[in-house]
């Protein structure tokens, strides 16, 4: 039997992480002193336009990072692929 540990704050984990990226993504495209005058700063065009290449950008990079899994050569190794472990 195969034991594997779920981590209870996983999803609270994975949306802290989403919002640190997004706010990331707000700062890169309107830069300031701190984070409440970027988002109060009024979005221009060129702010707009830049949104968009961020957006492309990390859809890009998630795409890069699926892993690609490869059926196993060897049945009885299956069960020991990093893969089939991850979270």
């Amino acid at each position: 039997m195969v034991n594997i540990f779920i981590d209870p704050h996983a999803e609270e984990k994975t949306l802290w992480v989403q919002a640190k990226r997004g706010v990331l993504a707000i700062l890169r495209v309107q830069p300031a002193q701190d984070l409440l005058e970027s988002l109060m700063r009024p979005v221009t065009e060129k702010d707009e336009l830049l949104w968009e290449e961020v957006l492309e950008t990390e859809m890009e990079n998630e795409m890069r990072q699926i892993p690609r899994r490869q059926p196993s050569a060897i049945a009885t190794d299956s069960a020991y692929r990093l893969e089939d472990i991850r979270l």
